[in-house]
């Protein structure tokens, strides 16, 4: 899986190739007890991809979850293509219809300044 710098809020350069993550965290955020949805903001991406982002992403080693942090690659915020998706429903049709599913992490202080800067957008859920 190649993983990409996404600091400035777009897919950058190259960093690495690693294994496909086995697990991507939530995109929900508990704060101050109030909890928020979090997303990208604007689009990303070409129309077949979906983006999304995630509190943490990793890999699971002999029962344990190894989180990927994207100070491995030297950078505040990466992102990563973890494979082509058909639509359940449509697969073995010609019209069957796919995506690229694109999953983004960032640190803790990228995630706050993301959210500040319009990169990532933190939506208030109801209680």
């Amino acid at each position: 899986m190649k993983v990409f710098d996404f600091t400035n809020g777009t897919k950058g350069e190259l960093m690495g190739d690693i294994k496909l993550t086995d697990y991507a965290g939530s995109w929900i955020v508990e704060k101050g007890g109030d909890t928020f949805k979090v997303q990208l903001a604007g689009l990303h991406g070409r129309k077949n991809e979906r983006w999304s982002w995630h509190a943490k992403a990793g890999h699971a080693v002999k029962g344990k979850n190894i989180d990927i942090d994207p100070k491995d690659f030297g950078v505040d915020a990466i992102c990563f293509c973890t494979g082509e998706f058909f639509h359940e429903w449509h697969q073995g049709h010609p019209e069957a219809k796919s995506h690229w599913k694109w999953d983004v992490i960032g640190t803790t202080d990228w995630n706050r300044s993301a959210c500040k800067s319009g990169i990532l957008k933190a939506e208030k859920l109801a209680a």
